[in-house]
Parts: structure tokens; C-alpha cells; sequence
């Protein structure tokens, strides 16, 4: 009986840090205050921003691979088929992060 009871334990144990492992992985390119960092955020997190799907997500991260890390969030307005009407929606929810490019560039 007692064997059991430390199974049990150890699956409970691993369960917990497997866990802890998912959730300090998933909002990697999200900023303090859930914004959203235009030059860390996957295709899949940029499309929790207000107007932006599947197609302009991936163009998003398209630009930013030919044109290189976004050094200001007005910057997005570059993108295909981001307008001022698209970028005022989701504005307070952006955010570039300090990438060794970004900072060099300062």
C-alpha cells in the first residue's frame, strides 16, 4: 500500500512541473500587460490581436523576416493590409521588444 501511495506521488510531482514547464512557455512573445511583442510573437499569438487572422499574421512575420525586427509598433501600418482603422483597434495591445537589432539601432 504504501508503494502505491508514492506512485501515486511521483505522477502527481511530475504532473505538477510538466505543468509549471507548459505555462512559463506559453505567452513567450507576449509583453507584460498581454501585449503582444511584434518582433518575438508567432503568427499563432499575433492572431489573438483584434483584426489580425491567419493571412495577416503570416504576412506580419513575413515583414519582419524580409525587413527585420519592427523598431516601432506605428511601423506595422507598413504591412499589407494594416490600415489606421486595423492598427487603432489593437495599438495599446502592442509592444517591440528590445531585440539586439532594435537596440543597436537606438
Amino acid at each position: 500500500m504504501r508503494h502505491i501511495h508514492q506512485l501515486h506521488q511521483s505522477r502527481f510531482t511530475i504532473s505538477i512541473l510538466t505543468l509549471m514547464f507548459i505555462v512559463s512557455f506559453a505567452g513567450m512573445g507576449f509583453a507584460d500587460g498581454g501585449q503582444v511583442d511584434l518582433n518575438a510573437g508567432t503568427a499563432k499569438e499575433l492572431q489573438q490581436l483584434p483584426g489580425i487572422g491567419k493571412g495577416l499574421a503570416k504576412r506580419i512575420v513575413e515583414y519582419r523576416s524580409t525587413h527585420g525586427p519592427f523598431k516601432t509598433v506605428e511601423e506595422l501600418m507598413k504591412v499589407k493590409g494594416i490600415g489606421k482603422k486595423t492598427f487603432a483597434k489593437m495599438q495599446d495591445r502592442l509592444t517591440v521588444g528590445s531585440s539586439p537589432e532594435v537596440a543597436s539601432s537606438e
